[in-house]
């Protein structure tokens, strides 16, 4: 249990109001909203960590989220607690808040033993897993997330995003384990395989029975097999981009092989030995005015652009990616570089009081500060290396 003067613990007590926990303690922006994301992953860390202001925190963003719940089963971005103002996204529609609801739900009525909280919060549980599969569209098992519709608001991620269908997969065994539920787990048996070989394509697997067959054939002919799960698939093609916060969860939940497993990590671990605080970058290699795609993200704002290579999404650092990667390292066994990692953490948000980010080149402290997830990154890695999991996340064990 970490004392109530750790200073992330402090920053998150801080940031916890009756309506939930919020995403900063500044009057910025929207961020002293409760955010479907951002305060459900703050209260994991709290549940982790055994706190008890911070699991109630997180059991009043659940509530007030499902309060917010769109008419479609949707669950809001954010919620604005003065005024009550719901939203749903801003120049698209979020997509992944409605799995992390589910995540939430199901991990905190099973780590404080409150089975009657799951209960209340099933039909808004079972609605939003339902507008998940509504959003698969073609009903062929993936869920299509237009640009911006995820954690990388700004970024030029789209059609079917590896970190939604992820957090999706993590939402539908936690579901299943917690209500017993046949079809969920079902849909999670069957949804895994099909991450796996969508994302990781092989020149030893049959292209013309991929998701996307002739992207799959072209991504082999073109560039071989990757090293990594990529980041997203399109009607157009493969998005290339390694997209550490993905990797991570995909090695938690139990999809690569030992032997994926190791390339990707050794990926992640060359990135980070070349920028500061040895922190993976969120997305890589950074998108720059001669690429492509650099028109989309240029466009992709509202208040200001962020994104300059190295910046925000675009190849920056973010504390709360580096606590998931903290997790993946440890998950296998790298407890040394899991401590190594924990503790640049904290000596990147104690130099810039739990900045949003930091840019990928000096390692500066960049957005909003302080910024409630990036406690939280380090706060998940710290309770984990005291022994403290997060549970539905392992792949099942054969039996």
């Amino acid at each position: 249990m970490a004392p109530a003067s750790d200073p992330a613990i402090a920053l998150l007590r801080d940031a916890t109001t009756p309506h939930g926990i919020l995403a900063s303690t500044v009057d910025r922006a929207n961020y002293q909203r409760i955010w479907a994301r951002d305060g459900i992953l703050c209260g994991l860390a709290g549940l982790l960590a055994e706190d008890e202001v911070l699991a109630d925190g997180l059991r009043a963003t659940l509530d007030t989220l499902a309060a917010a719940q769109g008419p479609d089963g949707q669950i809001p971005s954010n919620v604005a607690p003065a005024t009550g103002a719901v939203s749903l996204g801003g120049l698209a529609g979020r997509v992944d808040p409605s799995a992390w609801f589910v995540v939430g739900c199901c991990t905190y009525a099973q780590q404080t033993g409150d089975a009657a909280f799951a209960e209340a919060q099933r039909p808004a549980m079972e609605r939003a897993l339902q507008v998940l599969t509504t959003w698969e569209f073609n009903r062929r098992g993936l869920v299509y997330v237009p640009q911006g519709g995820d954690w990388a608001d700004e970024y030029v991620l789209h059609g079917y995003v590896l970190y939604v269908q992820l957090v999706r997969l993590w939402a539908l065994r936690a579901f299943a384990a917690t209500f017993s539920a046949d079809a969920q787990k079902k849909q999670a048996e069957a949804l895994a395989p099909l991450l796996h070989s969508t994302f990781w394509p092989t020149a030893a697997d049959d292209a013309d029975t991929a998701y996307h067959p002739q992207a799959y054939r072209q991504l082999i002919e073109q560039h071989g097999t990757p090293v990594f799960f990529l980041a997203a698939l399109a009607p157009g093609g493969y998005t290339r981009s390694f997209d550490a916060w993905s990797n991570a969860l995909a090695v938690l939940l139990g999809l690569p092989s030992d032997a994926q497993r190791e390339l990707l990590l050794t990926y992640g671990r060359a990135r980070a030995a070349e920028r500061p605080h040895h922190f993976v970058p969120s997305f890589w290699p950074p998108i720059r005015s001669d690429d492509d795609s650099w028109r989309a993200l240029r466009t992709a704002w509202r208040d200001r652009f962020s994104n300059a290579p190295g910046h925000y999404h675009n190849g920056g650092l973010w504390p709360v990616v580096n606590g998931w990667w903290g997790l993946a390292l440890l998950a296998v066994g790298q407890r040394d570089a899991a401590v190594d990692l924990v503790e640049s953490l904290h000596t990147a948000n104690a130099v810039g009081t739990f900045p949003e980010y930091l840019d990928a080149h000096e390692g500066r402290p960049q957005g909003t500060c302080p910024c409630t997830w990036s406690a939280a990154g380090a706060l998940l890695l710290d309770s984990a290396l005291d022994g403290a999991s997060l549970p539905f996340l392992s792949a099942p064990q054969p039996e």
